[in-house]
């Protein structure tokens, strides 16, 4: 039998993967989650984009799914764009300060080196060598606490895509570990545990 349904997906002209899952519920209705993902990790991790939920009979789906998920698949779609704008300047500014402070040191040195005036030898810094040595395992540090969490982040996310609710809630990182995302991780928090709810009340309906 020939349908029409890739060609009205090719229509909405998506940038991104869209992800489907069906589940037949008891009395002839279906529960479909519908989530739009972009397919560079960085513009998502950490970001919550809920899937859309949709319950209805295999007709009324038939009749209104591009319909209901048409619009806000269009405004994820213009979400990932501003997000994308957003990294690109967000790397050019990390770019920035680094050209800056080489500037800077090799300005400094040709002012020493050019200056008339005899200048004694200075003797070297202990405490800046020290504090140079400590600064690279303190960077480290940071940046694999930041990894591990991006990675929870995205097992939630997945988990949330699976409607797996529970686990999504249980890989979520720990508040006291990561003081600077308590917010951010109690709005995730919040949002999947009233998920599960919604979910739960769907399973229940007969």
């Amino acid at each position: 039998m020939k349908t029409n349904f890739f060609e009205q997906i090719a229509g909405l002209q998506i940038n991104g993967t869209l992800q489907i899952n069906i589940q037949p519920q008891e009395g002839g209705t279906l529960t479909v989650s519908v989530l739009l993902a972009n397919n560079n990790p960085r513009i998502t991790a950490g970001k919550n984009i809920p899937p859309m939920l949709l319950k209805a009979t295999t007709q009324e789906l038939d009749e209104k799914f591009f319909t209901e998920i048409g619009e806000p698949a269009k405004q994820t779609v213009r979400l990932f764009a501003n997000l994308e704008a957003y990294q690109a300047e967000l790397d050019k500014a990390k770019k920035q300060p680094e050209k800056t402070g080489k500037t800077t040191t090799v300005t400094a040195k040709k002012s020493a080196d050019n200056s008339l005036f005899s200048q004694p030898a200075e003797e070297p810094d202990n405490d800046a060598d020290d504090d140079l040595e400590e600064q690279p395992d303190e960077t480290e540090a940071l940046a694999e606490k930041q990894r591990l969490y991006d990675e929870a982040i995205r097992r939630v996310g997945q988990l949330n895509t699976d409607m797996k609710y529970k686990e999504a809630i249980a890989q979520l990182p720990d508040a006291e570990e990561y003081p600077d995302k308590a917010g951010e991780i109690k709005t995730k928090r919040e949002a999947l545990e009233k998920r599960q709810e919604l979910y739960a009340s769907l399973q229940t309906e007969v």
